[in-house]
């Protein structure tokens, strides 16, 4: 009976790390800056301007400058501006990459870089940052 009941808890156990990593990815614009899913840990997603807190003048022309290492299901990048549809940038092999981002109101402003799969799943490597247009 022992074995039995050892043998139905490994199972159980093995089951439970198995499923782990599965689940709803998150699709918002999100504020978070963690990995997702197991392979998620080997790509890298970091925002070199603007800088988290920066004021940037009212007109100016606004990029965004990044670095990217795609994970093994990573295949493009989603830029999210504040809550708008995503900007999809596939151009991610030579970087530091740079992005033009459209008008800016003055105001507080989200960015938020996220990896997809080919098929524009979400892998949970992103990354994201807050400034504001003056």
């Amino acid at each position: 009976m022992k074995r039995l009941n050892l043998f139905a808890l490994a199972v159980l156990a093995a089951v439970a790390l198995a499923t782990a990593g599965c689940g709803d990815h998150d699709q918002g614009n999100g504020d978070e800056d963690h990995a997702m899913a197991p392979a998620a840990s080997t790509g890298s997603v970091t925002i070199i301007s603007p800088k988290e807190g920066a004021v940037l003048p009212s007109g100016s022309e606004d990029k965004l400058t990044y670095n990217v290492t795609l994970g093994p299901n990573g295949n493009h990048l989603h830029v999210y501006v504040d809550n708008d549809p995503p900007i999809i940038d596939r151009n991610v092999s030579d970087c530091p990459c740079s992005l033009d981002l459209p008008k800016l109101t003055e105001g507080p402003h989200t960015i938020a870089v996220k990896e997809a799969t080919a098929s524009h799943a979400l892998t949970g490597v992103q990354k994201t940052v807050h400034f504001t247009v003056k």
